[in-house]
């Protein structure tokens, strides 16, 4: 009897983990970001000022947004998040990060578009690691790498 090969395999996690933010949190970012603003209109650097009040702006609405429960497939022609699809042609290779059972459990993709090196899909309660795996070595290659040091960064930073 032949071994039937999966086509695809498909789940569902959360866009993002929501973490609980003080009041405090949000007059210290504020505050950071004005002082930023100040600091760059004094140097004459206007444009600079208006995207740190806007980039601050726009972290404030992240910050009180839920997470959206995203949809995700790996399948022969490449990964799909959402209504985007990365083909196989487009990605180098693979990371499975594993944190024992913690809801971060995660796949990098390193692309080979500039803008966009590494592609970071979370697994969500999807808990058989190894069929992904097995799945992802027959068309991308193995290779350890580590998320970006700005996801790090916002991570510990709380956004």
């Amino acid at each position: 009897m032949a071994k039937q090969i999966k086509k695809s395999i498909a789940w569902e996690a959360l866009n993002h983990i929501k973490t609980e933010r003080s009041g405090d949190w949000f007059w210290i970012v504020g505050v950071i970001a004005v002082g930023i603003a100040i600091l760059a209109i004094f140097f004459d650097n206007f444009l600079f000022a208006f995207l740190v009040i806007l980039a601050t702006f726009t972290a404030f609405l992240l910050a009180h947004s839920a997470p959206r429960m995203i949809k995700y497939e790996i399948n022969y022609r490449g990964i799909r998040i959402g209504e985007s699809l990365y083909t196989f042609s487009g990605l180098e290779s693979f990371w499975i990060i594993d944190e024992d059972g913690y809801e971060r459990d995660r796949i990098l993709f390193k692309s080979k578009k500039l803008f966009m090196p590494i592609i970071t899909v979370p697994l969500g309660e999807h808990s058989d690691m190894e069929e992904i795996r097995n799945f992802l070595l027959e068309y991308l290659k193995e290779d350890e790498m580590h998320e970006p040091l700005s996801e790090i960064l916002m991570d510990r930073l709380g956004f």
